[in-house]
Protein backbone atom coordinates (compact mmCIF):
# COMPACT_ATOMS: atom_id res chain seq x y z
CA UNK A 1 0.00 0.00 0.00
CA UNK A 2 2.84 2.28 0.65
CA UNK A 3 4.29 1.68 -2.86
CA UNK A 4 1.05 2.72 -4.09
CA UNK A 5 1.24 5.90 -2.53
CA UNK A 6 4.23 6.83 -2.89
CA UNK A 7 3.86 5.97 -6.70
CA UNK A 8 1.23 8.40 -6.66
CA UNK A 9 3.25 11.04 -4.88
CA UNK A 10 5.78 10.54 -7.49
CA UNK A 11 3.67 10.54 -10.27
CA UNK A 12 2.54 14.18 -9.13
CA UNK A 13 5.55 15.15 -8.82
CA UNK A 14 6.88 14.65 -12.09
CA UNK A 15 3.97 15.84 -13.72
CA UNK A 16 4.56 19.23 -12.40
CA UNK A 17 8.48 19.11 -13.17
CA UNK A 18 7.55 18.40 -16.93
CA UNK A 19 5.18 21.13 -16.74
CA UNK A 20 7.39 23.51 -15.29
CA UNK A 21 9.82 22.87 -17.84
CA UNK A 22 7.90 22.75 -20.75
CA UNK A 23 6.18 25.73 -20.11
CA UNK A 24 2.24 24.51 -19.06
CA UNK A 25 2.44 24.95 -15.56
CA UNK A 26 3.81 28.35 -13.73
CA UNK A 27 5.48 28.07 -10.59
CA UNK A 28 4.65 31.61 -9.07
CA UNK A 29 3.31 33.05 -5.62
CA UNK A 30 -0.13 34.67 -5.32
CA UNK A 31 2.11 36.88 -2.54
CA UNK A 32 4.39 38.57 -4.66
CA UNK A 33 4.91 41.87 -4.70
CA UNK A 34 3.32 43.23 -7.42
CA UNK A 35 4.85 45.91 -10.25
CA UNK A 36 3.81 49.38 -9.38
CA UNK A 37 4.66 50.48 -13.01
CA UNK A 38 1.27 48.02 -13.81
CA UNK A 39 -0.38 48.98 -11.29
CA UNK A 40 -3.39 51.74 -12.71
CA UNK A 41 -3.67 53.07 -9.27
CA UNK A 42 0.43 54.21 -9.93
CA UNK A 43 -0.26 55.58 -13.39
CA UNK A 44 0.17 59.67 -11.90
CA UNK A 45 3.42 58.45 -10.68
CA UNK A 46 5.10 57.06 -13.57
CA UNK A 47 3.73 59.49 -15.88
CA UNK A 48 7.54 60.50 -17.96
CA UNK A 49 8.57 56.67 -17.69
CA UNK A 50 8.09 54.75 -20.80
CA UNK A 51 5.08 52.38 -20.28
CA UNK A 52 6.41 48.64 -18.66
CA UNK A 53 6.85 45.64 -21.32
CA UNK A 54 4.66 43.57 -21.64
Amino acid sequence: MEIVIAGLIALALVALVVGALSGRVRLTSCCTTADPARDLRMRAAFENDPPPAA
